[in-house]
């Protein structure tokens, strides 16, 4: 199980909450020491979920994170179309209960980074895509296969599409795409992934040996102005999440 699982911040938090709960010991009169403490952590913990969970704070934390989209047109000036190659990193599935497309039970990420590398290879041109992942409860093929069945559908040539079907993290993301990159000779290697994702991805890239640029997908947006910025919603702890993850990530040897 990853690290990161164990700093959700709504676990942390909970948990925080239970021991601060259990060292009052039901005194809440401040008499006893751990009674102080335990109210403390209590209270600590309830603060931070609610700040979490706001749109203000989960939306800063996004943002801080995030890498900020930008033109790449300078960037691929010196290269080839034909032989820039685009990589693609996957984002899980669903599994199959009713016989829909696997190209439709792709997770919202994944479909947003799909829409995206389609936009990214007809506004630049590729001469290759590597689609890369795969989710270790489905068939191997399955979670690739459906980006690609999306790009397809998007305009894609399918000629084009190379499948990295062996990766089960970020890591192995850019290890095994970075190997297919270097066998197709690529003068230029652009990387498609969640805004929030990038940051990580580009590490792990730099780190396998291969330079690459961001196409990131989703940058957070502020949130409306006005009290309702400061009202927890489940969503916003749901990017908080995301976002301790992604920290949690970057710190990973």
């Amino acid at each position: 199980m990853p690290i990161s699982r164990f700093v959700d911040p709504l676990l942390v938090l909970l948990v925080a909450a239970g021991v601060g709960l259990a060292l009052s010991g039901g005194d809440w009169s401040f008499r006893t020491r751990g009674a102080k403490i335990g109210r403390a952590l209590a209270w600590s913990a309830w603060l931070a979920l609610w700040l979490l969970s706001t749109p203000w704070l989960s939306s800063a934390l996004a943002r801080r994170i995030s890498t900020v989209p930008r033109d790449l047109h300078a960037e691929l000036a010196g290269s080839s179309p034909e032989r820039r190659v685009l990589v693609i990193l996957t984002a899980g599935i669903d599994a199959d209960e009713f016989g829909e497309p696997a190209m439709e039970r792709q997770s919202a990420e994944g479909l947003e980074r799909g829409l995206a590398g389609a936009r990214v290879y007809r506004e630049y041109g590729f001469g290759h895509i590597i689609v890369s992942g795969k989710d270790v409860r489905t068939a191997p093929t399955e979670l690739a296969s459906a980006m690609a069945d999306l790009l397809v559908e998007l305009g894609v040539p399918r000629k084009k599409i190379i499948l990295e079907t062996e990766s089960r993290d970020t890591r192995e993301n850019a290890l095994h795409s970075t190997r297919i990159a270097r066998g197709l000779s690529a003068d230029a290697v652009v990387v498609v992934t969640s805004a929030l994702h990038m940051p990580r991805s580009l590490r792990m890239f730099e780190r396998a040996g291969l330079d690459v640029l961001p196409a990131p997908v989703r940058f957070q947006s502020l949130p409306p102005d006005g009290p309702e910025k400061l009202l927890p919603e489940s969503l916003s702890l749901r990017r908080s999440q995301r976002a301790v993850h992604e920290l949690v990530g970057l710190l990973e040897p």
